[in-house]
């Protein structure tokens, strides 16, 4: 059965006839979260060189995910087209495609819907234009006039090429840069790179980045997020307004975690002594250890401000679900759901809106 036929809120029908298409390496589309050198034009999260000498399989592995990735520009048009290429579609049990493989649109700050594939991508059955090295899909605002757009890219898929059509007619300009001039960097477990949310725009670091209009790079390496000492020194030669240190799920045991917490903090702080720094721990408690887990993270932020540092911060994960509920948060023993990315979000949010304050009482008082 095709239920597009009966319903068609499920269908994906759209047509480039007066539109015109544009790739988004090209001005005045603006893209932000991702890692290129001079004349690259791929999407991907680090230098190639970098990920396949850091020596862990599992940065090499998705460092080309686009998770984080965005772009954003003006435009007039009352229909928009994205179309993508692909080198193949992922797929998990716990994780819908809208999440893993889709592009989400953002107008003025508004969620408006998710761009998808047709429902035999990657197989199935279905009427889908590009199969499984791609898709296109579209969306029509109720009426024309000039809106701010944000597409944020998948969070568990490689992405080749990116167009977009606007109408013929429409006007296309670049979008205000963020207000905040440096970005924020996450490091994490699966969770930093967003899983299981329902769309892009629903990581906590997208959640993030929409409520304080600040730019973010996300290195969060689903199962990969170790502390290795590489990861720690490419970190602290970036640029970055704020920094959150969340691989609590990561960490095989809590002499692990021990052995590699304080050391990643300290690496990041040799080259960053005053930035502001965000320690994470785990949202559940599904660890055996995880009371030990807890104070090894609490420990790394107060001995830091026992010696003097006063930019270091603890989320507890204890509290992080405490507004909803856990059973409602999670989709599986440890993967937050939309609602627990929210709570995430709320919990990190809280601090940065502190940092944010604390910097522009320094700036007037200077």
């Amino acid at each position: 059965m095709n239920i597009s036929k009966i319903d068609k809120n499920f269908s994906n029908q759209f047509t480039l006839e007066g539109m015109k298409s544009f790739t988004v390496n090209e001005a005045p589309f603006a893209l932000y979260g991702l890692c290129r050198e001079t004349g690259e034009l791929d999407f991907k999260r680090l230098p190639h060189a970098f990920a396949d000498q850091c020596g862990s399989t599992a940065v090499k592995a998705l460092y080309a995910n686009t998770s984080g990735i965005r772009v954003r520009f003006r435009t007039d048009s009352k229909r928009i087209v994205l179309k993508c290429q692909l080198p193949g579609v992922t797929k998990f049990p716990h994780m819908p495609l809208t999440g893993t493989s889709c592009f989400d649109l953002y107008a003025d700050g508004d969620y408006c819907s998710v761009f998808q594939p047709g429902i035999d991508i990657g197989g199935g059955h279905g009427e889908n234009p590009m199969r499984e090295d791609g898709y296109a899909s579209g969306y029509v605002f109720r009426e024309r006039k000039l809106r701010d757009i944000l597409i944020h890219f998948p969070l568990y898929n490689d992405v080749e090429q990116v167009w977009i059509a606007v109408e013929e007619d429409a006007v296309i300009l670049p979008s205000e840069p963020y207000s905040r001039r440096k970005p924020m960097v996450l490091y994490g477990s699966s969770i930093t790179q967003g899983g299981c949310a329902s769309h892009p725009g629903n990581s906590y670091a997208a959640m993030l980045s929409r409520r304080f209009d600040m730019d973010f790079l996300n290195l969060g390496f689903s199962g990969g997020a170790l502390g290795e000492e590489s990861i720690a020194d490419y970190i602290a030669g970036l640029d970055m307004g704020i920094f959150v240190l969340d691989y609590d799920h990561n960490a095989p045991t809590a002499e692990h975690l021990e052995q590699t917490h304080a050391k990643f903090f300290s690496r990041i702080r040799r080259s960053h002594p005053e930035l502001p720094t965000i320690l994470v721990s785990a949202a559940d408690h599904f660890f055996p250890d995880y009371p030990e887990r807890r104070k090894i993270i609490r420990d790394t932020c107060e001995n830091a401000k026992a010696a003097g540092d006063r930019n270091v911060y603890f989320v507890d994960g204890v509290k992080i679900y405490g507004q909803a509920g856990r059973e409602y948060c999670r989709v599986d023993y440890c993967h937050p759901n939309d609602l627990g990315f929210w709570c995430m979000a709320q919990a990190i949010g809280q601090v940065v809106e502190t940092v944010l304050r604390r910097e522009e009482s320094m700036q007037r008082d200077q």
